[in-house]
């Protein structure tokens, strides 16, 4: 049976056993740039069909990586892409930026959801359709009016973008940088009997550590059964602060949280 407590001791030692190797092992004097490249990395988006596709806890704001590009209409007028933000399903994109800039858009974003620009900036030069993750989700609507992306094309499980982005020399140079502010997936979290609730979100920490533990697509597939489930959910009330101001009611207030990227292929 794996206890919390015996994972958390892991961690812990790993991390103190690799700093004590940096700390005695030789190394030449080289700025330390690692953390800021890799916060950088996350912004940015990325071309490619094979790259890493990370795992979003709690909120992030993040760039991604675009596995589709093609033009269409007049002169090539229109850009169509999808851009693949991290695994699902997610509970919610809540902002998008465009070239580092923030967009206001005619409607609220949800899943599945066609939304257009109504921007000081970019006008009405911005179509999205973001997808959230789930299992079962249909081909994005905005792109299956190009010949190359089909109704088979789902990203089954990835959370995503669909745009469309209409020319204007006097708003873009390049092909825009799009990032969005995702609140990340939603996990398993366990009630004081011990049953499990289905997915939600939360910051918990401990919750998303099982998350991770126990997904067999991008975590560990360890099972569930073989969790002392007690022991994560006594863990999980660590991270709450039970504080009684002068209110009546008791307030939960989370004293750790969980605002994590994780780059799979780093584990």
């Amino acid at each position: 049976m794996i206890n919390f407590a015996s994972i958390f001791t892991s961690i812990i030692t790993s991390f103190v056993i690799s700093k004590a190797i940096q700390w005695l092992a030789p190394k030449p004097e080289l700025p330390d740039f690692t953390q800021d490249a890799d916060a950088q990395g996350v912004l940015v988006n990325k071309q490619s069909n094979n790259a890493n596709i990370p795992v979003i806890y709690g909120k992030r704001l993040v760039g991604g990586t675009r596995v589709f590009l093609e033009t269409s209409g007049a002169d090539n007028q229109y850009l169509y892409g999808a851009l693949v933000l991290c695994e699902g399903e997610i509970n919610a994109i809540t902002k998008i930026k465009v070239d580092d800039a923030d967009v206001t858009f005619d409607g609220a974003f949800a899943d599945g959801s066609q939304i257009t620009s109504d921007d000081t900036r970019f006008g009405d030069t911005i179509t999205i359709q973001p997808f959230y993750g789930t299992d079962g989700q249909s081909a994005s609507g905005l792109l299956t009016t190009l010949t190359n992306w089909t109704s088979d094309h789902k990203l089954s499980g990835l959370c995503y973008i669909a745009f469309r982005i209409k020319w204007d020399a006097d708003k873009y140079s390049n092909i825009p940088k799009i990032q969005a502010e995702v609140e990340g997936k939603k996990v398993q979290t366990i009630n004081s009997d011990l049953t499990i609730n289905p997915a939600t979100y939360s910051t918990n920490p401990v919750f998303c550590l099982m998350d991770y533990l126990t997904n067999t697509r991008y975590g560990k597939g360890i099972n569930l059964g073989d969790l002392d489930v007690q022991s994560f959910y006594d863990a999980s009330q660590i991270a709450i602060n039970k504080s009684y101001p002068t209110q009546v009611v008791e307030q939960s207030i989370f004293l750790i949280v969980m605002q994590s990227l994780i780059q799979v292929k780093k584990l």
